[in-house]
């Protein structure tokens, strides 16, 4: 199943060092009765990009208790019956919050506790994707001990710049697939927030590691 999303990025003075990330998530094939076409659910969250990466690797670096909150929540229009009203995230520290140093991508995945199935499988994670290979980035992983805005060599990364990809799954089959992409940020005068507007796209995020 995939969808189109438009994502809203924004980010206070780099010595706050917090962004904070929204996006729409909009389906546009049918997967049972949990998803139908033309449902859409809006996710967001924050970061800390002063966060140390605790991984001694140096191509896959690990930020997982910089997120300190995330959301999901349904339309209410939509037709599926999928709803994650009744569930909780889990953040600091988050599922995973993996930032890709051959890549140049962040791949975040979001999991918790009370969520409904989907079509009657076990909900495993939503996950999210953000490609920054294309307008180039360079993410540099010397190992444990950086801090996010190092590897990345900015702060604030505005994350409006990426193409994203999005999924909701469950813990059996890992779909459905959902995927998203954005255009180039628009900056709001005098601040640091950007918008993105809905371009639609094909893609997916791997299964989990």
């Amino acid at each position: 199943m995939l969808v189109a999303a438009g994502l809203l990025s924004s980010a206070g003075t780099a010595q706050a060092a917090l962004i904070t990330v929204g996006g729409m998530i909009t389906v546009d094939a049918d997967y049972g009765d949990s998803f139908k076409a033309g449902d859409t659910f809006v996710y967001g969250f924050t970061f800390d990009d002063a966060t140390i990466d605790t991984d001694i690797q140096t191509y896959n670096a690990q930020f997982r208790d910089g997120v300190s909150a995330f959301s999901l929540t349904r339309s209410g229009s939509n037709t599926g019956t999928w709803d994650p009203a009744s569930g909780t995230f889990d953040v600091s520290p988050f599922g995973n919050m993996i930032v890709g140093a051959n890549s140049d991508s962040i791949t975040l995945q979001a999991r918790g506790s009370g969520f409904p199935s989907i079509n009657g499988l076990s909900f495993w994670d939503v996950g999210l994707t953000f490609d920054f290979s294309y307008p180039p980035y360079n993410f540099v992983d010397t190992g444990s001990g950086q801090t996010f805005a190092e590897m990345v060599g900015v702060s604030p990364l505005n994350f409006a710049a990426a193409t994203s990809f999005a999924e909701i799954r469950d813990n059996f089959s890992f779909s459905p697939l959902l995927s998203a992409s954005v255009t180039a940020p628009i900056p709001e005068p005098g601040t640091w927030a950007a918008t993105a507007l809905l371009v639609g796209g094909a893609g997916f995020m791997r299964r989990r590691k």
